[in-house]
Formats: structure tokens, sequence, C-alpha cells
């Protein structure tokens, strides 16, 4: 039997990502392919923020409603700072998955926040 794995779309709750500033756990998304996810060290994610205040939905800040992956709140997906962490990271999970639909808007901002995709 191979051991589980996290699967792309994915969300997880992650440690404190002293990397992009943060001082709390918080949700991630799962955007590496699979076979990626299952024989490296590590993972691909996107970060959740749940604080809208500085404004909504953006090229690269997509807006994923309550209730879709487990998330609690309306959150954006901050595509600007995907990250690789080691899968020992991901603390909880999965809380649910997000839809190929969700799923596909974040890998488009991500392309667009690394440049290869224009709008």
């Amino acid at each position: 039997m191979t051991e589980a794995y996290p699967q792309q779309g994915e969300v997880y709750l992650v440690r404190a990502l002293r990397a992009i500033g943060d001082t709390k756990k918080r949700p991630v998304a799962v955007v590496s392919i699979n076979s990626r996810n299952e024989l490296s060290r590590t993972v691909l994610i996107v970060p959740f923020t749940s604080d809208l205040s500085g404004g909504g939905e953006t090229p690269t800040r997509i807006l994923i409603p309550a209730g879709v992956g487990g998330l609690e709140s309306d959150s954006l997906a901050v595509c600007e700072q995907i990250l690789a962490v080691q899968k020992t990271y991901l603390e909880q999970g999965p809380y649910g998955e997000i839809s190929a639909d969700f799923l596909g808007r974040i890998q488009r901002g991500v392309q667009v926040a690394i440049g290869i995709y224009e709008l």
C-alpha cells in the first residue's frame, strides 16, 4: 500500500510561514501536480487570507467563497505568494478540496504573478 500524500486542490492548515511574514497558522491550497506531491518532500502551496480590507479580487488574488474547500470565511488566494513547503508543515487537513474551476483560477493567478500569462 502506498503512503497517502497531499493532492492538488486540497486545503490544509499550515504552520506559520515566516518566509511571508506570517505569525499564525493559515489555510493553504496545494497547487503542485500530484506526481510531484507523491515524490517530493515538498508541495507547492498558495496561502489564503481572510483579510479582505485591502480590496477584493485582483488578477493575482482570487476570491474563494466561505465553504469552498472547507474555508470558514470568504478568503483571497494570494497567488503571488506561491511557496514550496515541506509536507510536515501541513499540520491539519485536508479540510476539503477546491473545485476545478477555482483551482484553475488560482493557477491562472500564479501564471499572472510570474509573468507567463498577460491580461
